[in-house]
């Protein structure tokens, strides 16, 4: 070989050499083997109560491993793993239990290894279902990446594989006292009055409760207040009947025209023998107006000083009858009574009543029209007792000097009258 020859090829060889020098090396993770593990399950308690619809949620769990990683020069990382589950869904069913499931298979989305997510399933159980435990199907659809081509330095060929997996998920259907709300009567409820909430009940569930206590809860700052928000009736067997009443009272300030929620829930102890609830019941009470009274437009004046009576009408302005019904009148300065009471008796709607106070003004009063306060006390035709609203008794205190004066002056002339009088009986005699 001739010199100019070995000088090319030296010179070549040269050149690779700086050029695998300069070139950067590439270092990625490639993946030999994967396995996907998915597991399911009921967050919370998997019992379920028969006759009740709910929503239950299902956990899925990705438990995906590694089996093994190589870390190689010149290799790209891929941008899957072989255990992340692709584009997951989830379909929960019935199958060969009495459950029945109304929502649509749930979107989850991509679930690497290590990742929960939960999916909501509105479930129905029958009336008719028999307690036990059964297994609901739950089908889970992904895809996977199988495989990872790489070419060349910069390009990755991936290849993905559809998986379906069923799982099972293990649930309990428990006997159940349930509700059904046959009347509610709350006829004897006034604004601001007492009286009582009476509910008509059945069981309309598969257990037969025993020791059972029905508790009513206003919602919210609603106006009614139970004063006790508790009713004992023991057994309580399924399709029997119960009557609650609960005495209430309703604000002064609360709305006739709404009707007011509340709940009812039934607490008892279940076929094996262990405290169970029912589930709440939404209920709702209504009430009456307050009655109303209104007094007319007689005039009632007493001297400063003197004492004198007061006649007051009261017209029953509501539209219900009342009974036992007494009027008081509430007694400031500058009056004084020891009669401020007036028994007015039944008062039908629209019915008027006559009530008589007897005051006395103190003396030095001042000469104007006063306004006292009066109230009502009465019965409905269960003897509940009410206190009307105050109502204003316009009552006109005038001056009394000039009746003095006049009083005075008559007494002066009678004197004057029977001296003369009596000095011309002397002058004849």
């Amino acid at each position: 070989m001739t010199g100019h020859l070995r000088s090319l090829f030296f010179s070549i060889f040269l050149i690779f050499i700086l050029t695998a020098l300069i070139s950067p090396a590439y270092a990625g993770d490639k993946y030999s083997a994967g396995e996907m593990v998915m597991t399911a399950g009921i967050g919370g308690s998997n019992e379920l109560q028969i006759g009740e619809k709910t929503q239950v949620i299902v956990t899925v769990a990705n438990a995906g491993l590694i089996n093994m990683k190589f870390v190689n020069t010149g290799t790209i990382t891929p941008d899957y793993l072989p255990t992340t589950a692709l584009s997951l869904t989830a379909l929960l069913e019935g199958g060969s239990s009495p459950v029945q499931v109304s929502s649509d298979p749930q979107v989850l989305g991509d679930v690497q290894a290590g990742t929960v997510v939960q999916a909501p399933f509105v479930v129905t159980v029958p009336d008719y279902a028999q307690a036990g435990s059964y297994q609901l199907p739950l089908t889970l659809k992904y895809k996977y990446m199988e495989e990872a081509t790489q070419h060349g330095l910069d390009e990755i060929q991936y290849n993905f594989k559809e998986e379906e997996q069923t799982l099972y998920i293990p649930i309990t259907l428990r006997k159940s006292v349930r509700l059904g709300v046959d009347s509610i009567e709350s006829g004897d409820l006034y604004v601001g009055g007492d009286g009582h909430i009476i509910i008509n009940v059945t069981n309309t569930g598969s257990d037969d409760g025993k020791n059972t206590v029905f508790y009513l809860e206003p919602v919210g700052k609603g106006p009614i207040a139970p004063y006790q928000d508790s009713v004992y009736q023991g057994d309580f067997p399924v399709e029997s009947s119960a009557s609650l009443s609960y005495k209430v009272s309703v604000a002064s300030n609360a709305d006739p025209s709404i009707q007011y929620p509340l709940t009812l829930q039934a607490v008892y102890t279940d076929y094996q023998g262990l405290t169970a609830e029912s589930d709440k019941k939404s209920i709702s009470a209504g009430f009456r107006p307050k009655i109303s009274f209104e007094v007319g437009d007689q005039q009632n004046t007493i001297n400063s000083g003197g004492e004198g009576v007061i006649t007051v009408h009261y017209k029953n302005t509501g539209s219900d009858t009342i009974y036992n019904a007494q009027a008081g009148i509430t007694i400031v300065d500058p009056f004084t009574s020891e009669d401020d009471q007036a028994y007015l008796g039944t008062m039908n709607p629209g019915d008027m009543a006559v009530g008589k106070f007897k005051l006395n003004v103190n003396s030095g009063s001042t000469a104007k029209q006063y306004a006292l306060d009066s109230e009502i006390r009465y019965t409905d035709e269960n003897l509940t007792e009410f206190v009307s609203d105050p109502i204003k008794v316009p009552v006109t205190v005038t001056n009394s000097s000039g009746n003095t004066m006049l009083i005075s002056g008559i007494v002066v002339l009678i004197i004057i009258g029977g001296g003369f009088l009596y000095l011309r009986r002397r002058q004849q005699n």
